[in-house]
């Protein structure tokens, strides 16, 4: 072996039996018994569970990436609220201020035609 060789393979002995009845050219090919039978169809099912589960995480990768998409959407949309809610308060607060002044302003002519109707 070579120094970077870690491993050694050992091969393990085969059924001789199994094998050359399967190519015994008389008989022809040997039909699998029911041990084989269920671990074929076992497999295939779990081929089956495998592929629909790689169906059903390309599924929910698309799904997430969709959520991803409409939370930025969102996000977005809701800033632009805020900003819309941050300009729309800064408007009522000069209009509050307006209204004060008004309000004072009122006040000042009353009490002016007040005095004035007393003398």
């Amino acid at each position: 072996m070579s120094e970077s060789t870690t491993a050694q393979i050992i091969m393990f002995p085969t059924r001789a039996l199994a094998s050359e009845a399967a190519i015994a050219p008389d008989r022809g090919p040997a039909e699998p018994t029911e041990a084989e039978a269920r671990l074929t169809r076992a497999l295939a099912g779990l081929n089956d569970a495998v592929t629909a589960q790689r169906a059903a995480v390309a599924a929910w990768k698309s799904s997430l990436g969709d959520l991803s998409a409409a939370t930025g959407r969102l996000g977005a949309s809701l800033r632009s609220y805020n900003d819309s809610l941050g300009k729309l308060d800064a408007r009522v607060d000069l209009l509050r201020t307006e209204a004060v002044k008004l309000e004072s302003w009122a006040d000042n002519v009353v009490a002016g035609d007040v005095l004035a109707g007393e003398g």
